[in-house]
């Protein structure tokens, strides 16, 4: 009897298992067989929507809602091309190596996250065919007051940067440690986080005293900025052509399918138009795209972001890509300029051992397709011969179709007296020691080099004044030496108008007080104070 009741069970677990075996066969095996012959006769007796698609790598930045907006695909739908957006959580390694392996056929970067991401994997899979936008706002520098009430104060063994590794972020900090002078600052400065909110949370739980800076992206700039006790140190409203987007194609795929990308570029700049022409329209793409793609805004923190972000139109991209010159394109950097000044930060800040591109900055980008649009009159509020508006059936109320140019900058304006005197200071400049002839106020040869750094560091940071500090020995007679530290800084404030600083800009001193910490030639040198309005 127990004999019969073993084998009983044996059978029994013997059928479950090859039942068990037969059904991971139909699963694995047979089920998607039949799938696929059902996928394969579908595709063969309906009607193909799409000709193309492009695969996209992107990450939730609302910079690049645009970019995903419903009028960009309506626009696209139209040329038969499908975009599907891949969403690597800002990995931009992985960005830069899905664009070598063609499994994306184009990707957005930051100008810095295309340098850092190519150096890493050893090549730049992609050409730059678009700037999309920059930051003038939305990346910004905050601390605890009382932990770090000015940036000098960072210049401290102990201080410390919150940051995301590896984005816009870590750039902003880097730009800050590569103009401003923080000697004392360690060279384990940088504290990792992921991602902006939780650098925010790692501010809210942070002891008001400690010497931290933290380095955040909206909409958690105007979170951050909310609570009493935290206030901005720096901004990129008060950058020039540093936190810049792009659009990167792989070059093989650009090569060989050109018609593709110039159709890609052409819907971006028409939706890019329309939305920019239309502030209630901008808001609400951004409200909607950030309820999609990353974290739900209120219409303030929409508005904040909004106002934090400048995007590209069409002209200036001619602008950046050198299709226009002279005062059509007035003062818009060019984009080798800009790849080689970022380039420039993160070697001198150590992101990178060296320029993997060796100065030949043009390889980065193409401007074939920008070029031929402006060669064929191309306007992005008109979508054809018939003046047909390129998004009618999305945003209804589109304004009369106008002419696009490129924006003025705004710029500082002279200063009396009281109001120079007013001014914030915001740290000194970091430079070489400007050099004299001996007994002299005549620059040596050897410091024009630095002088014209500096020259580009106040061109980039164009909301800032300077005043230029020429400081004397305790040594010797007060009034001579006085009277030769006024005019070696003069003679530095003069060399730096020469590069094209405005006169209004900058004002030349001799420093009140000798120079007792200063040494040897330190102290008859100049030092260059940046200078802001108070935010």
């Amino acid at each position: 009897m127990e004999a019969k009741t073993k084998s009983r069970i044996v059978m029994v677990a013997s059928w479950l298992i090859i039942i068990g075996i037969l059904g991971l066969v139909y699963k694995f095996v047979v089920e998607p067989r039949l799938g696929g012959r059902r996928n394969k006769l579908v595709e063969n007796t309906s009607t193909t929507r799409y000709d193309h698609e492009i695969k996209i790598a992107h990450d939730s930045f609302p910079g690049y809602a645009i970019l995903r907006s419903d009028a960009m695909k309506n626009l696209m739908d139209r040329q038969s091309i499908k975009l599907t957006f891949i969403d690597d959580k800002a990995d931009y390694v992985r960005r830069a190596r899905d664009l070598k392996n063609g499994k994306v056929q184009m990707a957005v970067f930051t100008i810095d996250a295309y340098l850092k991401a190519g150096s890493v994997i050893g090549d730049f899979p992609g050409s730059i065919v678009l700037v999309i936008d920059e930051s003038k706002g939305a990346d910004a520098i905050v601390a605890h007051k009382q932990g770090v009430p000015t940036i000098p104060n960072l210049s401290n063994p102990k201080a410390r940067i919150v940051l995301t590794p590896d984005s816009p972020s870590e750039t902003l900090a880097r730009i800050m440690i590569n103009t401003m002078s923080l000697p004392s600052l360690p060279t384990n400065w940088a504290s990792d986080a992921n991602g902006a909110e939780d650098v925010y949370k790692k501010l809210k739980s942070a002891d008001s005293g400690e010497t931290t800076a933290y380095v955040l992206w909206e909409p958690y700039v105007t979170k951050a900025l909310a609570m009493d006790s935290v206030h901005l140190l720096l901004d990129s409203s008060k950058l020039k052509g540093y936190i810049v987007d792009v659009l990167v194609v792989q070059r093989e795929f650009l090569d060989t399918k050109r018609e593709l990308v110039t159709h890609v570029v052409q819907a971006y700049l028409r939706a890019n138009y329309d939305y920019t022409n239309q502030t209630e329209g901008l808001l609400t793409l951004i409200e909607t795209d950030a309820k999609k793609y990353g974290d739900a805004l209120n219409r303030n923190e929409a508005n904040q972001l909004v106002k934090g972000i400048e995007w590209r139109n069409t002209v200036e991209n001619y602008a950046h890509f050198n299709v226009i010159s002279g005062n059509e394109a007035k003062d818009t950097e060019k984009l080798d300029a800009m790849i080689g000044k970022i380039m420039q930060v993160l070697v001198k800040t150590k992101s990178l051992t060296s320029d993997p591109l060796s100065g030949d900055y043009r390889t980065l980008f193409y401007d074939g397709i920008l070029r031929s649009l402006h060669h064929d009159k191309f306007h992005p509020g008109v979508l054809n011969a018939g003046g047909a508006n390129g998004l009618d059936d999305i945003l209804v109320d589109t304004a009369p179709v106008v002419e696009e140019k490129v924006r003025e900058e705004v710029v500082l304006n002279p200063l009396s007296e009281d109001n120079w005197n007013n001014l914030a200071p915001v740290a000194a400049m970091k430079i070489e020691p400007i050099q004299f002839g001996r007994g002299t106020a005549r620059i040596s040869q050897g410091s024009e080099r630095a002088l014209a750094d500096i020259a580009s560091k106040l061109k980039s940071f164009p909301k800032y004044y300077l005043r230029v500090v020429g400081h004397t020995r305790k040594e010797g007679d007060p009034a001579a030496n006085k009277l030769l530290a006024t005019q070696r800084a003069e003679a530095a404030a003069k060399a730096l108008k020469g590069h094209g600083i405005a006169n209004h800009r900058i004002r030349a001193i001799a420093s009140p007080r000798t120079s007792t910490k200063m040494q040897g030639g330190e102290a008859q040198s100049v030092t260059f104070e940046l200078l802001g309005k108070p935010y």
